[in-house]
């Protein structure tokens, strides 16, 4: 076994910038590319750059072994080309072998098949995979957490938005999302939060609610922000506004994935909201190529409606009345390289202009008084609780096992304490 799969099987290392899928499953494929999405494409989202410019040795460590591990014959680092001053770091300190692929500043820059397409030329087919090209791709924070080659106990979380300075910092997982606010100096009163970034991000109310193994960042915001008001929609609302959709098409004509050829077509999905649910499959079934980039609803759409909501609801009703991406070659539309949707005009759209400023990698310590460890972290199967109620457990300790067979990631806690509570969904664990 190689051991990058190894470390990464061993330490509980999934994927740390979408969805946690276990990075030793992607790193036991064989592929002669390998490419570390440094993109960062979501506004006021940083944590990415700071590992680069504070920790770039275990980094390129993990990099390297990442690559060994499934036979890749070249590394790309893609990162924006607006970084020049990073990218010059990179250049200089770099492992020889590692190139850079200097990216346009567009959104979404680091969707898997737009970082595919613009790194190699390679286009993923409809319904397909990286790997179907020979890529895999890795977030930064999971390659350094193949570098570090320790248990995945912090989470580095870029904290921004309407706060004092926007800093990303190392929190330990099961802190609650309002012990990283109060540790960030952020203001609770009279604000909102999104977790994520402000396109694939969600409202969240409830603050006790655990920092994970894929929590990027939180985003503050006043309250009464437009931005908070649209991802709080309710799906009445959703489905209530949709009916006024005039089929302009523009959601369809930015939508990226459209762009690359895979057909995905909002305005289709927005017609079918007046359908019955049979009839509606036809006009729908697009849905299943979409990536959730929700730049149809907070960019593309001129009225305000939102396809995005209808997009994401079409594609789980499809899944579950049992409709599966169909795997099929694809042509890449003329109009992509005009179409991207620059990052400035975003932030703009999204009314985020007087929160783009400096940040920085902050030396701060988050003390939670209690930490409540989710079981399941990561896509695949939960893992097992290896430990019962009253237990004393150590920093570092394994408290979840992946199941048998089964598709998981290994869950440790950051801190000592003493296991107050066990359910079949979280650990926890009250810190001494």
């Amino acid at each position: 076994m190689a051991d990058a799969v190894r470390i990464a099987r061993e330490c509980g290392i999934v994927g740390a910038g979408g969805a946690g899928f276990p990075a030793h499953a992607k790193f036991s494929a064989k592929a002669d590319t390998f490419i570390v999405n440094a993109a960062e494409c979501e506004p006021l989202l940083y944590k990415d750059q700071e590992i680069l410019e504070n920790f770039l040795e275990p980094f390129a460590k993990g990099l390297l072994m990442a690559a060994e591990a499934i036979g890749a014959s070249r590394a790309v680092v893609g990162i924006k080309e607006k970084h020049a001053r990073l990218i010059e770091k990179l250049k200089d300190e770099l492992p020889r072998e590692v190139e850079l692929s200097l990216l346009r500043d567009t959104y979404p820059s680091g969707d898997e098949f737009i970082l595919v397409y613009d790194v190699t030329g390679r286009a993923v087919p409809r319904g397909g995979l990286p790997l179907d090209v020979g890529v895999v791709c890795s977030n930064v924070e999971t390659v350094l957490n193949i570098g570090l080659g320790r248990p995945v106990t912090e989470k580095f979380v870029t904290v921004s938005g309407a706060v004092p300075e926007a800093v990303t910092f190392k929190v330990p997982i099961g802190a609650s999302y309002r012990d990283v606010l109060l540790a960030a100096g952020a203001p609770l009163e009279d604000s909102g939060f999104i977790i994520g970034g402000p396109m694939m991000g969600f409202v969240e109310e409830d603050l006790l609610s655990p920092v994970t193994k894929t929590c990027s960042g939180i985003l503050v915001l006043p309250k009464g922000h437009p931005l908070l008001s649209k991802k709080a929609r309710k799906v009445e609302s959703v489905h209530k506004i949709a009916y006024s959709c005039d089929q302009c098409m523009r959601c369809s004509d930015l939508c990226p994935r459209d762009l690359l050829g895979h057909g995905v077509k909002p305005h289709k999905a927005m017609i079918a909201i007046a359908m019955a649910p049979k009839e509606a499959e036809a006009w729908q079934q697009s849905a299943l190529y979409c990536c959730e980039c929700a730049l149809c609803t907070l960019y593309a759409c001129p009225e305000d409606l939102d396809p995005f909501r209808v997009m994401v609801e079409a594609k789980r009703a499809l899944r579950e009345r049992g409709f599966k991406p169909a795997k099929a070659e694809l042509a890449v539309a003329p109009m992509y390289p005009y179409r991207r949707t620059p990052t400035s005009l975003l932030v703009r759209r999204l009314g985020l202009e007087d929160f783009i400023g400096p940040h920085r990698f902050a030396e701060i310590t988050v003390k939670p008084k209690r930490l409540v460890l989710p079981l399941k972290q990561h896509i695949g199967a939960p893992s097992l609780p290896m430990v019962a109620n009253g237990d004393n457990v150590r920093a570092g300790q394994l408290v979840g096992e992946i199941p048998e067979g089964a598709l998981g990631s290994r869950i440790f806690t950051p801190l000592k304490g003493v296991v107050s509570k066990v359910t079949r969904d979280a650990v926890m664990v009250e810190v001494t």
